[in-house]
């Protein structure tokens, strides 16, 4: 099982995680941006976790986990249109709940001031990858990406992630896709952080309108035991085809 670890070094965040793994595990690292990556630029693996920096208009502090993907054919921040990365639900949300673990360590012993943790959507680049693939990311201004606390927050997280799935050290339960909410899918975060019924995989949100060409990407990229619509955060026609889409497939549809 090997887990490939991306670090670019025209990336402060990235590089700053970095340094906290190297003792531990070897890092791919590239002088490219990490959204300029390609299949073509990687080792094969059987994970792929790129160690990267967030950006936010708000600049609020911030610990994030997403899969990267294109949902429509906006393509803006690279990768091909209408193509998502290899999804792992337990990957994606143990290390969420390890770095939100961690991080509280960090926060009640006042050695970090107040992070958000949270999930983010489905979005930008790479997009062809062919195993799981996932950022760990630190935002959002340069003061949090060179944070030392931060970075160790992450690989810490990074590392004890790696641990509990090469030993299937985590429970059983439901892989889910979210459809619904906000870029940091507030209700599903909240839901991965404080139920321990669902591991969280692809996550869409509500300005995202996605049809049956990357639906069928979603299911068949990653094992989905269910998927979940945040009923009050999704538009109304969205629903009807998402519901109308993985009834026909089989596949359990809850509303949150």
């Amino acid at each position: 099982m090997k887990f490939l670890l991306i670090s670019s070094n025209k990336d402060l965040a990235s590089k700053n995680i970095a340094s906290h793994l190297k003792e531990y595990f070897d890092i791919f690292e590239t002088d490219k941006e990490l959204l300029e990556l390609k299949s073509s630029d990687l080792e094969d693996a059987d994970y792929y976790i790129f160690l990267s920096k967030h950006r936010s208009k708000a600049n609020q502090p911030s610990l994030t986990v997403h899969t990267p993907g294109n949902l429509t054919e906006n393509n803006d921040f690279g990768g091909n249109p209408k193509e998502v990365c290899p999804c792992d639900a337990i990957l994606n949300t143990l290390l969420l709940k390890n770095i939100y673990k961690n991080y509280n360590i960090y926060y009640e012993n006042n050695k970090i001031s107040k992070f958000d943790v949270s999930f983010e959507v489905v979005h930008h680049s790479p997009t062809d990858l062919n195993a799981p693939t996932v950022f760990v990311e630190i935002g959002s201004s340069e003061k949090e990406w060179i944070l030392k606390e931060a970075g160790e927050i992450i690989a810490k997280s990074v590392l004890e992630t790696i641990e509990m799935i090469k030993n299937k050290d985590y429970e059983d339960r439901l892989k889910v896709i979210g459809f619904g909410g906000g870029h940091y899918a507030p209700k599903f975060t909240k839901l991965a952080l404080e139920d321990d019924k669902y591991y969280f995989g692809y996550l869409i949100p509500k300005y995202a309108s996605v049809y049956e060409d990357v639906l069928n990407q979603l299911i068949n990229k990653m094992e989905v035991d269910k998927v979940l619509i945040d009923w009050k955060g999704c538009r109304g026609e969205d629903k009807k085809r998402y519901m109308e889409f993985f009834k026909n497939k089989g596949i359990d549809v809850e509303r949150v």
